[in-house]
This record gives structure tokens, C-alpha cells and sequence, in this order.
């Protein structure tokens, strides 16, 4: 058997995050007064950034049975960030309707959670290992975070007089006093948060999608199939509660996001793993 071909994302990934490092490091000498804005985040997001750095640099030596998973997180990581860089050119660049705004954000998150769970369970379908199946999942979101982080950045310092626009109302209640060290600090804050939630959004995604493997291993073809129909009624659920959350006041909405972001997660993670089950079991009937 032939061994699996090297990718060269971990070396990229190694790029990105040390262009993202620097320009959080701009934004900070360009803007200082947005370091006293946002101190946490700036450290938080050098931290994150470093150990990206260091993460591509242990992929570029990780062993030859990991390359597929590191190949197969790193397309789908790829898929996520062209998707990502799609919606947040929309947020930015142009004045969505309302409809079109609610449907993007929960969208977005559905597709990352087919994307992280799809990374490990399909790992684990082709190696029937767990720990490949989480890497993959895991190494998915450092690229895709890392890519999504970079251009973010990138576009907010390059079109900060239109982010400056885009922000003004959260600047004048923000009581700041420069408009381009409000932007910076509002740009890294994102980025923090988006540098250390995906990879832990992966892991617990790529939870849940290697438990279903697990479990699915040898259920019957129907079983499979009948779980897939409770799971598609669950997605509906999920979908229909953050619909609804949209028509409430703010202060009524969470309980209705967090239900409808917790089914989205549990459905989208288990779908790769009960379609490989009924794919499975339907070729060896």
C-alpha cells in the first residue's frame, strides 16, 4: 500500500498565523490606546497565534500514519475558510436583508460542525482510529481558523475608514476617543475568540461524531436509517428554534439559541457517521 501523500497546509498554517501575528502586533503599535482597550484579547490572540505556529510545525514532522487525517482535516479546513471568507465579505461588504442576515449566521455555524465532525468520522471510517479521527477534526479548525483570522484582519486594517462606518454606533456608546484603536480592538477580540473556540468546538464536535462511529459500528441497516430519520427531525427542531429566536426580544432568546445551536451540533456531527453506517451495512447485505 502506497503511503499517503504529504500535504502542505502544515507549512501554510505556519504562514497564516505568523501574518496574523503580525498584524495583531501592528494593530497594537499602530493603535496603542486599543491595548488599553483590549488588553486580554491582544494576549490571548499572540498567545493562540504562537501556538498555531508551533502546532503547524509539530504537523510538519508528524508521522506518516497521521498524514491522512492531517490531509483530510486540512481540505475540509480549507472548504470552511473559503466559506467563511464568502459570509464575512457579505457582513462587510454589503447591506444584507434581515431574512438573508438571520439565515447566514446559523448557516455558517451548521456547515462548521458538518465540516469538524465529517473531518473526524470520516478518520475514523477509513484508520478506525479515534485519536486520528479527533486530529483531523482538530487540525481542521487551526486551518480554517487561522485563514478566517488572517483575512478578517487583514480586510479590517486595509478598509478601516469602512469598518470605522460599519462600527460607528457601537463606537459612540463605547465612550473611546479613536476610532481606529476602537475598530483594532473590536478586530482582535474576534480574532481571540475565534483563535480558541474553534479548536475546542472541533474537539467536542469531533466528540460526539466519533462516539456515533463507535456506536454505529454494527447497528442494522434499518436502525441506521431509522436514526437518520430522529436526526433529521432533530436538525428541523434546532432550525425552527433559532428561527423563532429571531422574533423575540434579546433577553427571550437565548434558551431558544442555545437548544437550536446544541440539536444543529448533535445532528450535524452524528450525519457522516450514520450515512457511513447505512452505506455500510446496505453494501455487505
Amino acid at each position: 500500500m502506497n503511503s499517503p501523500r504529504r500535504f502542505v497546509l502544515p507549512n501554510a498554517v505556519i504562514g497564516i498565523a505568523g501574518a496574523g501575528l503580525g498584524l495583531v502586533v501592528y494593530g497594537a503599535v499602530r493603535f496603542p490606546s486599543s491595548l488599553a482597550s483590549a488588553r486580554a484579547p491582544f494576549v490571548i490572540s499572540v498567545i493562540g497565534l504562537l501556538g498555531y505556529v508551533i502546532a503547524g510545525v509539530v504537523a510538519c514532522r508528524a508521522p506518516i500514519r497521521h498524514q491522512s487525517a492531517l490531509n483530510l482535516g486540512g481540505a475540509l479546513g480549507l472548504g470552511l475558510a473559503a466559506a467563511g471568507i464568502l459570509n464575512h465579505t457579505l457582513e462587510v461588504a454589503v447591506q444584507l436583508p434581515s431574512p438573508i442576515g438571520a439565515v447566514l449566521g446559523p448557516g455558517m455555524w451548521g456547515l462548521v460542525f458538518l465540516g469538524f465532525s465529517t473531518a473526524c468520522s470520516g478518520t475514523i471510517v477509513r484508520s478506525e482510529s479515534v485519536g486520528s479521527g479527533l486530529l483531523a477534526s482538530a487540525w481542521c479548525s487551526l486551518v480554517y481558523a487561522g485563514v478566517l483570522v488572517l483575512f478578517a484582519l487583514a480586510v479590517g486594517f486595509l478598509f478601516m475608514s469602512h469598518m470605522e462606518q460599519i462600527l460607528g454606533g457601537l463606537y459612540v456608546a463605547s465612550g473611546m476617543t479613536d476610532p481606529g484603536a476602537f475598530v483594532t480592538s473590536h478586530l482582535v477580540t474576534n480574532a481571540s475568540s475565534h483563535i480558541f473556540v474553534a479548536p475546542l468546538i472541533a474537539l467536542a464536535v469531533g466528540g460526539v461524531s466519533a462516539l456515533a462511529c463507535v456506536l454505529l459500528r454494527s447497528v442494522p441497516r434499518g436502525t441506521a436509517i431509522a436514526l437518520s430519520v430522529v436526526s433529521a427531525m432533530l436538525f428541523v427542531a434546532g432550525a425552527t428554534s433559532i428561527q423563532i429566536a429571531q422574533s423575540l426580544a434579546r433577553a427571550q432568546r437565548p434558551p431558544f439559541i442555545q437548544f437550536g445551536l446544541a440539536a444543529l451540533a448533535i445532528t450535524l456531527a452524528s450525519a457522516h457517521p450514520l450515512l457511513a453506517a447505512a452505506r455500510r451495512r446496505g453494501v455487505s447485505a
